[in-house]
């Protein structure tokens, strides 16, 4: 789906004292099926731009559009458009409040007025799809999970949804190294297979890098960076400039050019710098 923002502003209690602008006219397209990442420093307006995104928050100015139709114009098209569109938030267990797992996760494929035997299917691939058991977790009452366990509980209520936009706000935040490699494993190979838009909002930019075709950064509610991964984040000015820390393989490269080898510092995951490096000195990998 097709998504337009124009001169988009969000001023929070609007003629108060606590008045505070967090996006100053924002202006991006995100074509269908684009793999986006989200970057900035707490603060940046990351959360509210994605609230719009999603249909969420009215804007002070300007306006967002779903495959040519303003989000928030009455009617319709209007409706079925942002049911399109699955935000899971930064902290989505806090929103979980169905009596067991099997019906916060049934409880929008059921507003859909999907049958039973479809709701069921799909509940049981949600489940799946974030690493969990549907036997054994499906009939648990959300409060004896974990913290981790409830977080992929309230991811799975949207997937469940089977969004054309898919908005992920800090997802794997709490959740272990092994957990966090499974989950984008099967996202990634749901939003190949299905071609749907992924915009995922992280401070983790080396994650990023192995998701992701194109990042925006967001420093002060406007956009400083909008570009290909590789180019956006091995540029480590830019990041210290807004306040990220710089992906480790890209730190080391620069160190190394900075001391005199001849290394490409656009290297963002570990394998890439250490083969960059092997290449600069000459030797060959292991098993090469």
């Amino acid at each position: 789906m097709h998504i337009r923002v124009e001169n988009l502003t969000h001023i929070y209690n609007q003629g108060t004292p606590l008045e505070r602008t967090a996006l100053h006219e924002v202006n991006l397209e995100i074509e269908a099926g684009e793999r986006i990442g989200l970057v900035g420093p707490t603060g940046s307006g990351k959360s509210t731009l994605v609230q719009h995104l999603a249909g969420l928050l009215q804007p002070t100015t300007g306006r967002v559009l779903l495959a040519g139709t303003p989000i928030h114009s009455k009617g319709a098209t209007a409706r079925s458009l942002r049911l399109q569109v699955g935000l899971a938030f930064q902290y989505p267990e806090d929103q979980i409040f169905e009596q067991s797992v099997f019906r916060e996760v049934a409880f929008g494929p059921r507003n859909l007025g999907l049958d039973e035997t479809e709701v069921k299917a799909r509940v049981h691939w949600a489940l799946e799809m974030v690493g969990l058991d549907p036997a054994r977790i499906g009939p648990r009452m959300p409060f004896t999970l974990s913290g981790g366990e409830r977080r992929r509980v309230a991811l799975a209520s949207i997937l469940a949804m089977r969004p054309r936009v898919l908005i992920l706000d800090e997802p794997t935040a709490g959740q272990d190294p092994q957990g966090r490699r499974a989950l984008w494993e099967k996202v990634g190979q749901w939003q190949q297979e299905t071609g749907m838009t992924l915009i995922i909002v992280s401070h983790a930019l080396e994650e990023l890098a192995r998701l992701v075709e194109r990042v925006i950064a967001l420093r002060a509610g406007r956009v400083v960076a909008d570009g290909p991964t590789r180019e956006v984040l091995s540029d480590a000015r830019l990041l210290r400039d807004i306040g990220l820390d710089v992906p480790e393989p890209v730190a080391l490269l620069q160190a190394l050019r900075q001391a005199g080898k001849d290394v490409r510092t656009d290297r963002l995951l570990p394998a890439e710098a250490a083969a960059e490096i092997a290449s600069a000195w000459g030797l060959r990998r292991a098993g090469a």
